[in-house]
């Protein structure tokens, strides 16, 4: 085999090989981008609610920086009226915020009692009618 064809299959074996990294990169990129609604595929944790949540932040305790006390997101809906709420499992009890306000883009909901960031896998926004 001459040099010249040992140099050709190596270009394309590495153009083959970044291409099949490059399709596995998306394909999980894809796989991470979970849609609001349903929670993270094989993960116990997501967004429940029949808007587009996102930008989600929680604001952590002072005293106690493994409890929160409020959180703030944005939906797709900008004539909406929300409440918040997490549980601790997609199907368990809902700990709902005591208030949730509007600022522009942003809804923070606040929480009397401070929560525990465990009980927190699942965050429930709905409309508070």
């Amino acid at each position: 085999m001459t040099k010249q064809k040992r140099t050709r299959y190596r270009v394309l074996g590495l153009i083959s090989l970044s291409l099949i990294i490059a399709a596995a990169s998306y394909g999980f990129a894809a796989v991470n981008s979970n849609q609001t609604s349903t929670g993270i595929i094989g993960a116990e944790y997501g967004v429940k609610s029949s808007y587009v949540v996102s930008k989600i932040r929680y604001t952590l305790d002072i005293d106690t920086p493994t409890t929160f006390t409020a959180v703030d997101f944005e939906i797709d809906q900008e004539d909406a009226a929300v409440i918040a709420g997490v549980s601790a499992t997609k199907k368990g009890p809902i700990i709902w915020a005591d208030a949730c306000e509007k600022s522009v883009t942003k809804w923070t909901c606040t929480f009397d009692k401070s929560i525990d960031v465990l009980a927190a896998d699942w965050l429930f926004v709905s409309s508070r009618d």
